[in-house]
């Protein structure tokens, strides 16, 4: 019967191939078919033959979810253009963006698939559509004025609300003025119309109680009406941005079509949310690895990179939750691990070299944050949820107290997990990470450099305590060192890359800053 839905859902569209709900339901229904059948359902959704773009945009949309391949992104791409409504460009780039973030193994795995769907030219389709904008003078004698962009403003649980916060802070406590603008650009007005697969983007609510400065003062921000199309909200903030007038924009957040139109009228200095450069014209990269690639995205003027490795405000030592209350002894080693799609960067081979390790030291709890309510019923696949020594629960505010109430902190093969990462090394535990990933690039020499080498590190910090005691002391002096954003270095180091930035834009436009 469920063979008979599903090829019934494929006829429909055949019908109607135009309905982003007849795709979805197709994706459902497949995805319940067992393995032989869908791989032949998915074979004839492949070669099927479509008379429109728009149809075959929500086909490659569809086909990205059920292979998890992403040459159809890559294929959904070359169909946009200059008429593709904008709101549907920024939900493919956000579905492409997610899919890298979530399965991505490592910055290579990553850069390559958004480099394959050629993100610059998506981003520059969109910006196209915004009013043209001429070069930013300064006026002579009055103090510099800063102008954060970030795309998405949540809270102080989100990296790039964070970094805004700490960059806010910075200047503030430089009595700079400082104004934020964000379009909100994950949240889009009916984004399941422009996608025929079942994974979506959802709606981020802002959480206004968290917008707290690190220091005396408040964040002046610009935030459009949600219920306007993105167009409509580019359109807005770039308005707000030229009334303002700011001498440097600095761009928090990895890309956006909005910095495409800033750049031609404000000296840009790039803060990126991963250890990548941002996907976006920049006049100064802040790059957290001295040996960053600046030249990474192809068809991006290549920005002058600046040594920036600070991007977390201190905390301080957190006390430590009880950890008695999931009956873990106090002799047992605990491991953590957190984030917000768990199910997704956890890949089952990882999983089951996970499953296995606990199943040989007996004397190790695993603590999941982040996972939803009745997680052990949506995961029984994975086998975690069936283990007792693995505890799963919700995302937890003050994450840095449970932190500190364990042993190892465990980022999974992941391409993100470096603000945890980040955390975890302040309260002085051993973190274990990949290199080449956000979280492994916090690490430096203590990254592991293969799969082998990850585990044989946990076994070691697992079986020898004083050893992961001495590993965690190093990386708390590593934070300190070259993590820790309210330092003075920090402060000033920032402020000679907005200098380097407004000399860089005199030389492409011949400005006047100074």
């Amino acid at each position: 019967m469920k063979l008979y839905l599903a090829r019934d859902a494929f006829e429909s569209v055949k019908l109607l191939p135009t309905s982003p709900s007849l795709w979805q339901r197709l994706c459902a229904l497949t995805d319940a078919l067992v393995i032989d059948e869908k791989s032949k359902l998915i074979d004839d959704i492949s070669s099927l033959v479509l008379p429109s773009s728009d149809a075959n945009w929500l086909r490659c949309s569809a086909l990205a979810y059920l292979t998890r391949n992403p040459v159809w992104f890559d294929r959904q791409a070359t169909l946009a253009s200059i008429e593709t409504p904008p709101d549907a460009v920024m939900t493919l780039l956000g579905l492409a963006w997610y899919h890298a973030m979530a399965r991505a193994p490592d910055s290579d795995a990553f850069v390559q698939l958004l480099q394959g769907m050629h993100a610059p030219r998506l981003q520059r389709l969109v910006a196209a559509r915004l009013p043209r904008s001429i070069a930013h003078k300064p006026i002579e004698g009055t103090a510099l004025r800063f102008a954060i962009y970030t795309p998405q403003v949540v809270g102080d649980a989100h990296g790039g609300t964070t970094l805004t916060l700490n960059m806010v802070s910075i200047l503030t406590r430089l009595g700079l003025a400082c104004q934020v603008f964000a379009a909100q650009e994950a949240n889009i007005l009916d984004a399941n119309s422009h996608s025929g697969g079942m994974e979506f983007l959802g709606q981020v609510a802002v959480e206004a109680e968290s917008l707290v400065l690190n220091v005396p003062g408040s964040m002046q921000i610009v935030l459009p009406n949600v219920d306007l199309s993105l167009r409509c909200r580019f359109e807005q903030v770039l308005a707000a941005f030229h009334d303002y007038q700011p001498d440097v924009v600095i761009f928090v957040g990895f890309m956006s079509p909005l910095v495409y139109s800033l750049y031609e009228s404000y000296p840009v200095v790039g803060l990126s949310i991963h250890a990548l450069p941002p996907i976006a014209p920049v006049d100064v990269w802040l790059s957290a690895d001295a040996k960053g690639n600046a030249a990474t995205w192809q068809d991006l003027p290549t920005p002058h990179m600046a040594h920036y490795p600070f991007r977390f405000w201190s905390k301080g030592k957190a006390t430590p939750v009880d950890r008695t209350q999931w009956q873990i002894p106090a002799s047992a080693v605990l491991l953590m691990t957190t984030g917000s799609r768990l199910d997704t960067e956890m890949p089952a081979w990882w999983a089951d070299r996970m499953l296995a390790f606990l199943e040989a030291h007996q004397d190790v709890h695993w603590l999941l944050i982040g996972v939803p309510d009745g997680w052990q019923h949506g995961w029984q696949q994975s086998g975690l949820s069936v283990n007792a020594r693995i505890h799963g629960i919700t995302k937890q505010l003050a994450l840095e107290t449970w932190l500190a109430a364990c042993d190892i902190y465990i980022n999974p093969p992941r391409i993100g997990g470096g603000a945890t990462v980040a955390m975890a090394m302040e309260q002085g535990l051993a973190v274990l990470s990949l290199a080449n990933s956000d979280g492994g690039d916090k690490l430096g020499r203590w990254a592991a450099a293969s799969v082998d080498a990850y585990f044989d590190q946990l076994a070691g910090w697992v079986g020898i305590s004083t050893l992961r005691q001495q590993v965690g002391i190093a990386l708390m002096a590593r934070f300190k060192e070259r993590l820790d954003v309210s330092s003075i270095q920090a402060q000033d180091e920032l402020i000679d890359a907005c200098r380097a930035a407004m000399a860089s834009f005199n030389l492409r436009t011949g400005g006047e800053h100074v």
